[in-house]
């Protein structure tokens, strides 16, 4: 189930904390797990102590990584998609519809467990407003208890079933078209680099799509690789494994800093500028003679 709430962008994280705490932790309990960007808020000193008291478990995204947490770019995006809807005309009502837009993902059927977050949370279909129309009696039976929580067992049995099924096929859908990769620390690699990676406005159209070669320097697990990239990019030197292209040609490494030779140096002497020598006044030679006169009658 998702949950969507109001927040500025320039809250701290005492306030967020409030609002999980207020939106989420109210309705479902402590959570086990957080996945979340590296937000200055996210890693700051509170928000690590908080949630640490509590023994929920803090996991941060690396940038690019879409086995991380790619579901909740698909709930952002469907999130616009429903707004965009809602709003038409008037997108300074955006806030407003917000809690619309809320009921109706949270009552849309998934492809995957074709249920809807309130069958899967709560074990029913809420009230719409096409319940108001009167139905027959036996379109909405009344169950007991005890058969109700056969139901909620049922159903999750079914929805576990369904996610263990269409997971294998879209494995295998993707598995078709994938190539294993695998590198080795001191390989040298061609990393592909998009926009997003860059300060804004500092990527061009005309880029290479490709930079490197380079050395991996440390394998943080089979989709992640930490590459030695030069300090004048300024972006972050973990790339997924989809990211990296293995090097085919020839070239000379750069040494590394233990194979630089450490002979000591001749002293340098400084040179002194050469002294400028006297100007002469010695004639060398007469080319030609003339005799003035003025009108004084001198020379």
């Amino acid at each position: 189930m998702a949950h969507f709430i109001l927040c500025s962008k320039t809250v701290d994280a005492s306030h967020v904390a409030k609002l999980v705490f207020k939106e989420v932790v109210r309705l479902h309990g402590l959570s086990q797990s957080i996945v979340s960007d590296r937000d200055v808020k996210f890693v700051s000193y509170f928000w690590k102590t908080l949630w640490k008291l509590f023994g929920t478990q803090l996991k941060f995204s690396f940038a690019f990584h879409p086995q991380t947490d790619d579901q909740t770019k698909v709930v952002n995006r469907s999130l616009g998609n429903l707004l965009h809807c809602l709003v038409g005309e008037r997108p300074g009502l955006w806030d407003s519809l917000l809690p619309t837009a809320k009921f109706a993902y949270n009552n849309s059927v998934n492809r995957t467990t074709e249920k809807s977050p309130f069958q899967i949370v709560n074990g029913l279909t809420p009230r719409q407003p096409v319940d108001l129309i009167p139905l027959p009696p036996d379109s909405r039976p009344s169950a007991s208890a005890d058969s109700f929580a056969q139901h909620i067992s049922n159903l999750h049995a079914e929805i576990r079933r369904k996610i263990v099924l269409n997971n294998a096929s879209y494995k295998f859908v993707a598995d078709t078209h994938r190539r294993t990769k695998d590198f080795n620390k001191g390989d040298y690699v061609l990393v592909c680099v998009h926009s997003e990676r860059f300060p804004l406005h500092s990527f061009k159209k005309l880029h290479a799509r490709a930079i490197g070669p380079y050395r991996i320097i440390q394998k943080l697990g089979p989709n992640a690789y930490r590459v030695d990239l030069p300090a004048d990019l300024h972006i972050s030197s973990v790339f997924n494994v989809e990211d990296l292209f293995p090097y085919r040609g020839t070239f000379t490494p750069p040494p590394f800093p233990s194979e630089i030779p450490t002979t000591p140096f001749a002293p340098l002497v400084p040179c002194l500028p050469p002294t400028p020598s006297p100007p002469s006044d010695r004639i060398e030679s007469v080319l030609d003679h003339e005799i003035v006169t003025s009108l004084d009658g001198g020379y």
